[in-house]
C-alpha cells in the first residue's frame, strides 16, 4: 500500500512539473525598419532572414503589426488571466500566417492623437501555436525604449510570452 501510495503522489509532482512554464521576456526588439522582424519564441532571439525564408518563426513584428506564423486569436483579457489556449475563435490568412486586429476597438494599443504615442492596452493577450504545434500567450508591454536624459526611442517593442508544453493547453 505504502508503495502504491508513493507511486501516485510521484505521477502527481511530474504532472504538475510537466504543466508548469516560466514567463519569458525580450526587451527592445527594433521594428522601425521598412522589413518585419521574424522572432524565435522558443529560443528566445530574432530569426536570421534565411530562417525567415523557411519558416522558422513563430511572430513577427513591423512598427504596430504583428504577423503570426500560424492562426492566431486577440484576446481582451490581462496576460495574468489567460490560463489556457481557447478551443475557437482563431484566424488564419491564405499563406497560413495571421495577422492580429489593427482596429482601434480590438488592437493591442491604443494610440494618442494628441501626444502622438502608442500605449500597450494591459488586457490585450494574443493566444497562438508556435510553428511546431505548441500553445503561446503573448503581451506587447512596450513600444519605446526609455533612456535616461533622452527622448523615449519608438519602435522599440518589449513583450513576454509563455509557451505551454507540447500537447497541453495549458499556461500554468
Amino acid at each position: 500500500m505504502r508503495i502504491l501510495f508513493s507511486l501516485s503522489i510521484m505521477s502527481s509532482l511530474l504532472v504538475i512539473a510537466a504543466t508548469a512554464q516560466d514567463t519569458q521576456f525580450a526587451q527592445y526588439i527594433d521594428v522601425s525598419g521598412d522589413e518585419k522582424v521574424y522572432y524565435n519564441l522558443i529560443e528566445n532571439r530574432i530569426s536570421s532572414e534565411q530562417e525567415a525564408q523557411f519558416g522558422a518563426w513563430d511572430v513577427a513584428f513591423q512598427g504596430t503589426s504583428v504577423t503570426v506564423n500560424g492562426a492566431s486569436l486577440l484576446l481582451g483579457s490581462t496576460f495574468d488571466s489567460v490560463d489556457s489556449a481557447p478551443d475557437e475563435g482563431y484566424m488564419v490568412d491564405e499563406d497560413g500566417t495571421s495577422a492580429l486586429p489593427t482596429d482601434a476597438e480590438t488592437r493591442w494599443f491604443n494610440y494618442d492623437f494628441n501626444t502622438h504615442t502608442i500605449t500597450p492596452k494591459p488586457d490585450r493577450t494574443a493566444v497562438f501555436q508556435t510553428r511546431d504545434g505548441r500553445w503561446v500567450k503573448l503581451h506587447i508591454t512596450d513600444y519605446y525604449k526609455v533612456v535616461f536624459g533622452q527622448d523615449p526611442i519608438p519602435r522599440m517593442l518589449s513583450f513576454r510570452w509563455v509557451v505551454a508544453n507540447e500537447n497541453v493547453r495549458s499556461f500554468q
